[in-house]
């Protein structure tokens, strides 16, 4: 039998990552933090990414627990790391690159 609630939650969890992956800037900042942790000024220069922009992607992406706030910047988290390690993610990564 299904549990519509897991099914929901499963749903979710799997709009959220394809939402997150159809934002170049955001795969840009993730596959970034992936490598290692990284400073707000050194992924605004490194991205190019203007830093309202910057800002809205990595508050979207903590929100959705992919990336958390450090005491010296930004760092991945596990299900941050999960999404990364997606086949699908290396291609559009090295795409934009």
């Amino acid at each position: 039998m299904i549990n519509v609630s897991e099914l929901k939650a499963f749903a979710i969890a799997q709009n959220t990552i394809w939402k997150t992956l159809s934002n170049e800037n955001r795969v840009k900042i993730l596959y970034a933090l992936y490598e290692s942790d990284l400073s707000w000024s050194d992924l605004m220069f490194n991205l190019k990414i203007n830093p309202k922009s910057l800002s809205n992607h990595l508050n979207y992406l903590i929100e959705y627990q992919m990336v958390e706030k450090k005491n010296d910047g930004y760092g991945i988290t596990a299900f941050g790391r999960e999404v990364c390690e997606l086949k699908i993610f290396s291609e559009i990564a090295e795409a934009n690159t």
